[in-house]
């Protein structure tokens, strides 16, 4: 399986808005600097990222739940849902050395991969266009955060779910309907409603 996995995560890096064959060395390098692979089962929290962990990891295989602490409500809110071939990091640890606030939860059996911060820093020596790809990486994952947030100042139910319809179908086909509320924000009573409008009480 290590070799699908690297064959996935060069095949991420090509697809970055920012790619040319100038950064294949770099690619070359990265991939073969991948760690260890996990296996997560369907709602088990991804404890690999601890406090202290500082390394980029590739969701390979399912889906993960980006779960953000609420400390007013008894449950936890969905913050972001998290397709395979992307990467993602406990950005609090990363940039601000402090306790993440989020944390993971595979949604399906996930398979993860990791890439060390130590690895990073060595191959930021010899290659100092891992910056660059890095960073379009987590461009990528600003860019959908940002789209998110533009669709929840949308005020109706159904107009949400024909945005997740239309513009992440690679999250809406694999969606239950609890989780649907969570990523448009609204309640399941909510979405409900706005289904039974149309009379379509399947998606």
């Amino acid at each position: 399986m290590m070799k699908t996995d690297k064959e996935a995560l060069r095949a991420y890096f090509k697809s970055l808005p920012v790619y040319t064959a100038a950064f294949n060395e770099t690619i070359d390098a990265i991939v073969n600097s991948i760690g260890y692979f996990t296996e997560i089962k369907k709602g088990q929290i991804i404890k690999e990222l601890n406090t202290e962990n500082k390394d980029f990891w590739f969701l390979k295989d399912g889906f993960l739940k980006e779960m953000s602490g609420n400390t007013y409500m008894k449950e936890d809110f969905l913050f972001n849902l998290i397709p395979p071939n992307s990467i993602f990091v406990n950005e609090d640890t990363l940039f601000l050395d402090k306790r993440p606030q989020h944390y993971y939860v595979a949604y399906t059996d996930a398979r993860i991969v990791q890439f060390s911060q130590e690895n990073y820093e060595k191959i930021l020596q010899d290659y100092p266009l891992v910056q660059l790809l890095y960073v379009a990486g987590t461009a990528e994952i600003q860019k959908n955060r940002r789209a998110r947030l533009t669709m929840l100042r949308m005020s109706k139910t159904l107009d949400r779910v024909q945005w997740v319809r239309e513009f992440r179908p690679d999250l809406y086909r694999y969606m239950d309907r609890i989780t649907l509320a969570q990523f448009i924000g609204v309640s399941r009573a909510s979405l409900y409603r706005a289904f039974e409008k149309i009379d379509k009480y399947q998606y």
